[in-house]
């Protein structure tokens, strides 16, 4: 007969082992759920969670990827510590600086959320594109390009993949660049419909400037109109442009950025009467001026017309062969001076001259030192604008308002130190 004492205390020994066994009892209730995603366009997106534990839960995160440039960033909701929260999170869409989230972005996401006894949990990550979902788009897709369009005739989406594509490989062989993956365009009917999909800028700078194209991201450009070919030509000159010479250490100069749109374009259009303006009232910007974009409305024409014609002279008179070394060079992480000097021999103050000459006008004196690059502050991308440059005064050399300026700076200098004087002279007085 079996005793029943060694089973009996088998199972004794069974039961304190998993007595004393590792685990967590939270572990196993704290559980999180991805309850959606609201498409606001054009006001963003609205993320929801919702998340229960029998512990408070403390933290809720969530954690998201702005493709196709690769952006990582976090956000927190608010909400109140309990053992169970449904919160969401929202991210702007044309607002600035916060996040501007184009037509076409593709988000990859998931929650992460911790209770008060650490435990956590995430959800399956997701995707969600940031489509405008006031039209119904159709797509046109060959060798490279995608059409996105929503009004004209298959034929004009068919005439716009035509040019897109002749257009990327020219800019491409001017470069000496390869585009590597599908580039969209999404093309607007109207100025209406495309304001809402664009970053918000100043009520100024949009009432005076109608932006017809712009390159978003680095694979997706809008453009106003359907058959909008010179448009077309400068937004996706600047897809390759920031692949031949943009790199970790620095971007293009905005002159010979957005120079070499409006030489892709085959035709400067109102850009060239800008110039030539300029140039016969002896009113031309500098190029350092140029290295930058205009915030002021009234020479945005200009700069546009002088940067491509600088561009224009470049490959002119050197060739596209040291045209492309210029953008490798900047590429590689030089400054822009480095890359001229190491390219053509000159800075951009011999640049500068040197252009002048070309146009007929005499050297530029007081150009700025060796180095000195403003800092980019405002890239318009307005490649279909043929606004003209009204403003008369040089640009890029001193203005009568900084003489003025300087001079009484210097007047309150004087003033100061001959009151400190008198105040000082008071005193050993009195002593």
């Amino acid at each position: 007969m079996t005793s029943v004492r060694p089973l009996l205390l088998l199972a004794l020994l069974a039961l304190s082992a998993l007595a004393l066994a590792p685990r967590s009892l939270s572990a196993q209730t704290l559980s999180v759920t991805d309850e959606g995603v609201e498409n606001r366009f054009p006001d963003g997106i609205k993320f929801s969670v919702s998340a229960q534990s029998d512990q408070p839960i403390e933290k809720v995160r969530l954690r998201y990827t702005v493709l196709p440039d690769g952006t990582t960033a976090s956000g927190v909701p608010d909400f109140q510590p309990a053992t169970s929260v449904s919160t969401t999170f929202s991210l702007a869409g044309s607002d600035t600086p916060r996040l501007y989230l184009s037509p076409g972005t593709r988000i990859d996401y998931y929650w992460e959320v911790e209770d008060a006894a650490g435990n956590t949990a995430t959800t399956p990550e997701a995707s969600i594109v940031y489509e405008d979902v006031r039209f119904d788009w159709q797509t046109l897709e060959s060798d490279g390009v995608v059409i996105h369009y929503y009004s004209g005739s298959d034929g004009d989406a068919q005439a716009m993949l035509d040019v897109a594509q002749q257009s990327l490989a020219e800019t491409s062989a001017l470069l000496g660049a390869t585009v590597e993956f599908p580039v969209n365009v999404r093309i607007y009917d109207s100025t209406d419909d495309m304001r809402p999909a664009l970053q918000r800028r100043s009520e100024t700078f949009e009432s005076q400037i109608t932006t017809a194209g712009v390159r978003v991201s680095s694979d997706t450009v809008l453009v106003l109109g359907n058959v909008s070919f010179s448009t077309l030509r400068h937004e996706l000159a600047h897809v390759v442009t920031a692949i031949a010479g943009e790199g970790p250490f620095g971007d293009l100069p905005a002159w010979l950025d957005e120079g070499t749109a409006v030489y892709a374009q085959g035709d400067p259009e109102g850009f060239a009467d800008a110039v030539e303006r300029a140039i016969d009232r002896g009113n031309v910007l500098s190029v350092r001026s140029l290295t930058s974009y205009q915030g002021d409305p009234d020479k945005v024409g200009l700069f546009y017309g002088q940067s491509w014609s600088l561009v224009s002279f470049l490959i002119d008179t050197y060739g596209a062969e040291s045209f492309a070394a210029l953008f490798a060079e900047i590429k590689g992480g030089v400054t822009t001076d480095v890359a001229l000097e190491t390219v053509y021999g000159f800075d951009q103050d011999g640049l500068e001259n040197e252009w002048r000459a070309s146009v007929g006008l005499p050297p530029r004196e007081g150009t700025a030192e060796d180095g000195e690059e403003p800092v980019p502050t405002l890239p318009p991308s307005d490649g279909g604008d043929t606004g003209d440059a009204t403003d008369e005064g040089d640009g890029g050399g001193t203005s009568t308002g900084a003489i003025i300026g300087l001079a009484l700076a210097v007047l309150a200098v004087a003033a100061t130190i001959a009151f400190a004087t008198l105040v000082l002279r008071r005193r050993f007085r009195l002593r």
